[in-house]
């Protein structure tokens, strides 16, 4: 591989092969045998200055090619960041594609509506917990279809953009022009603390609550006889001989409670039973538990009568005693 060139060599001066410096390189050539036509001084100088344009012309044209390949590089290497540019900025459009598509996917659909045509009423607002859960197919306490949660689900919506955490995210554009940033908003639907377990709504709750929550049965899209199972299940208890007993509300509170969440249950095992079938051994059930929940009442109301009443005694004592020893005191 020949040496680069690191001047040109045209810029090299010409060299006077006349002068002293030469003398004895032209003599040289006038003795030697090999060369009988140089035979004077004049001739060996022109000799000496064929052979050095030979030479500068030979390095000129290795620089001349060095050049060439120099440049070649230089294009092969502008081409190759041309090509990693576009293929970039290809991917960052593909990529900005693809995160709309996202977004859109988030957004609200947009659906028609007839022009001149409005409501009397507006909806009852759900509470998200409730939709998400609903939406779901999972169990959410009835309590979510109350007024009371209806109201709380209007306030969290006001305030929806304070509760939203905002995160930034950035999308390396590979030393481009620069990077793209977008704000996400992030929101996470948790359960109310203020919601009531099954358990202790009364019965007018439950029978409160019931048309809100088979209304929002679509937002599962359950099969129709799903439906109708569910609705069943809230006419059977209501019409139930047990409301007509004493406690018969508390009663059959006791037993939606226990029931609904038996059914939803069975359906994680993936064994689902008819609802609204009234199982009398479970009503029985809930009877006796409402009478324990009644006497333990009761005895803790005795024990609190009577921890009362000792109370009371040991300050009438205490008094007592204090008033006459004071009255003594008072005679000597």
């Amino acid at each position: 591989m020949a040496q680069r060139l690191e001047i040109d060599p045209s810029k090299i001066p010409a060299i006077d092969f006349t002068s002293d410096a030469y003398t004895f390189i032209r003599n040289a050539l006038i003795a030697d045998a090999g060369t009988p036509e140089i035979n004077t001084d004049e001739l060996a100088a022109l000799r000496l200055k064929a052979q050095w344009e030979a030479h500068i012309e030979g390095l000129r044209t290795q620089y001349e090619t060095q050049l060439q390949e120099a440049e070649t590089l230089r294009e092969q290497t502008r081409q190759e960041a041309a090509d990693a540019e576009r293929l970039a900025a290809a991917e960052l459009q593909e990529k900005e594609k693809e995160l709309a598509k996202e977004a859109e996917k988030k957004r609200l659909p947009i659906y028609s509506f007839q022009k001149g045509v409005g409501v009397d009423s507006i909806p009852l607002q759900l509470h998200l917990y409730a939709k998400k859960m609903m939406s779901a197919r999972k169990y959410v306490p009835l309590w979510y279809f109350l007024p009371d949660a209806a109201s709380e689900a209007k306030e969290r919506s006001k305030d929806s953009l304070d509760t939203n955490h905002l995160q930034f995210a950035v999308e390396n554009s590979n030393n481009l022009s620069g990077s793209t940033v977008s704000l996400v908003g992030s929101h996470t639907v948790r359960a109310s603390p203020n919601a009531i377990p099954n358990s202790r709504l009364s019965w007018p709750q439950v029978m409160r609550a019931k048309s809100a929550f088979l209304n929002a049965l679509d937002l599962g899209t359950w099969p129709d006889n799903y439906i109708l199972m569910f609705g069943a299940f809230y006419i059977n208890m209501d019409m139930h001989r047990e409301l007509q007993e004493q406690d018969g509300d508390r009663v059959m509170a006791h037993y939606h409670a226990e029931m609904r969440m038996a059914w939803y249950d069975a359906m994680e095992r993936k064994e689902p039973f008819d609802l609204s079938v009234i199982s009398d051994r479970v009503l029985a059930e809930s009877r006796r538990e409402i009478i324990k929940q009644k006497q333990e009442k009761s005895l803790k109301g005795k024990q609190t009568l009577s921890l009362l009443l000792k109370t009371e005694h040991y300050l009438i004592t205490t008094l007592t005693f204090s008033s006459c020893h004071i009255y003594i005191h008072n005679s000597m």
